[in-house]
């Protein structure tokens, strides 16, 4: 049932089968699901459908071993995914960043306005990022750093 997306009940089989981190695991993807149907209108409503499903694969990545290191990649990515959705975009970086999905991660923060965090996506991942990526993110950091030297505000710590 999992496999086919029924997680309300592959989640009722999981749970009468004492298989708490499966059942934690279809809440998961049952509240993407929900947020996902959540009209755009219903703003706030949306957000914190997005925001608690976020939070449940974070929960479900953290609570995996270390054979499940796949699985932790994924929940981590859905969580990215949700964030993104919420327009949390520094969580949702962040959780890019640990799915190891690093042109997310570094797009998230750009368009978040988390200039630091994509420069360090940039140094330490640049040869990882998606053709011309690299080029346009640091074109966009440069004149960022440009325009913050220029307005008084202190630089970061890559000029």
């Amino acid at each position: 049932m999992f496999h086919n997306k029924r997680y309300a009940q592959a989640s009722v089989s999981f749970k009468n089968a004492g298989r708490n981190r499966e059942v934690a695991i279809c809440d998961a993807y049952l509240l993407q699901e929900k947020a996902r149907l959540t009209p755009t209108a219903a703003g706030a409503a949306r957000i914190r459908a997005f925001i608690n499903a976020a939070n449940a694969f974070i929960s479900c990545a953290r609570n995996s071993n270390s054979k499940q290191a796949n699985e932790c990649l994924a929940y981590y990515g859905a969580a990215g995914e949700c964030y993104s959705e919420a327009r949390d975009l520094k969580d949702a970086g962040d959780s890019y960043r640990k799915a190891k999905q690093y042109s997310a991660a570094a797009r998230a923060y750009r368009e978040g306005g988390y200039f630091d965090e994509m420069v360090e996506v940039i140094v330490q991942h640049g040869n990882t990022l998606e053709n011309g990526l690299r080029e346009r993110l640091t074109l966009a950091a440069r004149i960022h750093y440009f325009k913050v030297c220029f307005t008084g505000r202190l630089p970061c710590k890559y000029l």
